[in-house]
């Protein structure tokens, strides 16, 4: 979640730019392999399912990530990693956690 202390809607505007808003969603066969994804990618994100990951990252940071994933994937063992990249103002929720944070640019119903 981003926080903008005192600072003016263009400057909160410019922030938002400079970051990324990605979903991970991942199928790994390998019960250890998997846990090892889920621990790489809670150090970037908040898991919202049991295979997805939601991640606000400046843009170096979501190259690092990038990377990792990229260290991360094997053909042989027929992984598959998803990234959707796109803007937190675009998201929808539908869902009934009474313990979910709300932020002022995502909808919950």
């Amino acid at each position: 979640m981003r926080l903008f202390y005192h600072l003016s809607a263009d400057e909160k505007e410019f922030a938002k730019k400079k970051s990324l808003f990605c979903l991970i969603i991942y199928d790994i066969t390998s019960n250890k392999r998997r846990l090892k994804l889920a621990k790489l990618l809670e150090g970037f994100g908040v898991r919202v399912q049991r295979s997805c990951f939601e991640v606000d990252l400046e843009v170096s940071s979501y190259q690092l990530l990038l990377g990792a994933l990229q260290d991360f994937y094997d053909a042989k063992q027929e992984d598959n990693i998803i990234i959707y990249v796109g803007s937190r103002e675009e998201t929808v929720r539908l869902n009934s956690d009474e313990g979910s944070v709300e932020r002022e640019d995502c909808l919950f119903f």
